[in-house]
């Protein structure tokens, strides 16, 4: 059985439940950000704005999720506040997204409240990644690096839960999934390694 220890952000939690609890969180994160990201490009579109508006907006975004990562991993490192800005990054993302709802009502401001929301989120993104890496790094060095970051992202992007939409390829005629994730349970990297117990 894996001992306690305190993880970089000084928080007594035992290393699987570092490995596991963030990938659950990188997970659910995923499906926020992810999903939104697909209806960006319509929903500036709906809001007035133009295709070179939308590509800016985009390439904007992208580059702050990834050039501001120079700035918040260093910032970690000075405050040891791994945890502290893993949340906020997440906090950021889970506030933005469901705000872009209120964008068309906010009248002639929708699409700069629009803009605004996705950099935020996109920022989001640079300021806990570096942490978040941080705390998986120091976690799976107790349970074997390999191992760790394998279960971590087996629970990040698990093929045991994709389910195609209806209609589309992998679907009945009918229109409905044929996809049953419990079918494939012990074809799932994540409960393969959580069956052999924490090594």
């Amino acid at each position: 059985m894996t001992s306690p220890r305190r993880t970089p952000g000084g928080i007594g939690w035992t290393p699987w439940r570092v490995v596991s609890g963030l990938g659950f969180v990188s997970l659910a994160a995923d499906m926020v950000y992810e999903g939104a990201r697909s209806v960006y490009g319509p929903l500036l579109g709906a809001l007035g704005a133009s295709a070179v508006t939308v590509g800016l907006v985009s390439g904007a975004g992208e580059a702050a999720a990834l050039v501001l990562r120079l700035v918040f991993g260093p910032l970690a490192d000075r405050t040891r506040g791994y945890w502290p800005l893993t949340v906020a990054g997440y906090a950021l993302t889970a506030v933005c997204v469901p705000l872009l709802a209120l964008a068309p009502r906010v009248g002639a401001a929708g699409l700069a409240f629009a803009v605004i929301l996705i950099l935020l989120e996109r920022t989001g993104k640079a300021v806990r990644s570096p942490a978040k890496s941080a705390l998986l790094a120091d976690a799976a060095t107790s349970v074997s690096r390999g191992r760790g970051f394998g279960v971590h992202k087996a629970l990040d992007q698990p093929p045991c839960a994709r389910m195609p939409s209806p209609g589309r390829a992998g679907g009945t005629r009918s229109g409905r999934p044929s996809c049953r994730p419990w079918r494939y349970r012990g074809r799932c990297p994540a409960i393969r390694a959580s069956r052999s117990g924490p090594g």
